[in-house]
């Protein structure tokens, strides 16, 4: 199928060659068939492929590449809604029951969480490199994008970028509400930055940070394993 052209078919085949499950573990050929499913406007394949670039995995190591490939995978669709448990399947895994359709969400699950830190990594980058607006925007960028599967370092990033105002207004509140969330998924280090925010912030300051950050929340719920 996948030789046939069915981009689903070349996705899974370049993560069963990215992850040697079933065969010998081979990131050329991993980048390979993610190279076409990608070419096919894949979301989930255009996402992974920047992986491989922002690692060097299979293709040079290439992080305009990487942010290339991040940004195509958002604009057509990757990102943009909450990542819930009941991921998307097609026809062909009822065919085969349901503990292959569970191993397919855990399959996409974790390439999710390593797109996430790849997104980070990329994103400090730009961030060292942030002498002008720019850099800082697209810093931001891919460290928002990388929050929203539950990256932890990356909600850091952001409210550090909050409280200095970095490529951003400067803003305690919002600073608060990264940090906490960070907190919420596992990554320690934002707990000193908070307690030195929640000492000089308003009580009525702090309870709006910690609403916003209960609205991300219900909007992206973190999934199992997201921590960072």
């Amino acid at each position: 199928m996948a030789e046939a052209g069915d981009a689903s078919a070349q996705f899974n085949l370049g993560m069963l060659y990215y992850e040697g499950n079933g065969v010998a573990q081979d990131f050329t050929k991993a980048a390979q068939w993610l190279g076409r499913a990608a070419g096919a406007e894949h979301h989930e394949a255009l996402n992974f492929y920047g992986v491989l670039h922002a690692t060097g995995k299979g293709v040079a190591q290439d992080f305009g590449k990487a942010l290339e490939l991040f940004r195509k995978a958002d604009k057509c669709g990757y990102n943009c809604e909450p990542v819930y448990d009941d991921l998307p399947t097609d026809f062909r895994d009822k065919q085969y029951g349901m503990e292959l359709v569970a191993a397919k969400r855990d399959f996409v699950r974790k390439a999710r969480l390593l797109a996430a830190e790849a997104r980070c990594n990329v994103g400090l980058a730009y961030h060292g490199e942030a002498t002008d607006a720019t850099s800082r925007k697209v810093a931001r960028e891919l460290f928002l994008s990388a929050a929203t599967p539950g990256n932890g370092k990356a909600m850091h990033l952001l409210g550090t970028m909050c409280r200095d105002g970095a490529g951003v207004p400067a803003s305690e509140v919002r600073a608060y509400m990264w940090f906490d969330l960070a907190v919420t998924a596992g990554f320690a280090k934002a707990g000193d930055a908070r307690r030195e925010l929640i000492d000089r912030m308003k009580d009525k300051d702090v309870a709006r940070a910690e609403k916003l950050a209960a609205r991300w929340l219900r909007c992206f719920p973190l999934p199992e394993g997201a921590a960072q």
